[in-house]
């Protein structure tokens, strides 16, 4: 079965006085989405960035309510990768299946 997977992250962090650039998994928010050719949603974002891994060609929206089958903005993603969106905390992710 086809998994994208959602973490809401901090990128860059200091941790015993040192700036670390990666993510802080200590305040990571994450869930999985099963991509279809239908619209999926992810619950809205509390940190200000989304890192997406696909295990499937999907399109990528982010917004308020975004749609990725129609998105001017989406994102292609394929199959087997992973990327990091800045986003505005409360707006969400959206994925769809090519």
């Amino acid at each position: 079965m086809a998994l994208t997977h959602i973490t809401f992250c901090q990128v860059g962090f200091t941790k015993n006085g040192c700036s670390v650039p990666a993510p802080d998994g200590e305040t990571a928010v994450s869930a999985g989405i099963t991509p279809s050719g239908s619209n999926q949603q992810s619950a809205a974002g509390t940190l200000p960035m989304a890192r997406v891994a696909t295990d499937t060609a999907v399109y990528v929206a982010i917004g308020a309510s975004p749609d990725a089958t129609t998105a001017t903005g989406r994102f292609f993603m394929p199959a087997n990768t992973v990327e990091y969106f800045q986003i505005e905390i409360g707006n969400k992710v959206a994925v769809v299946t090519i």
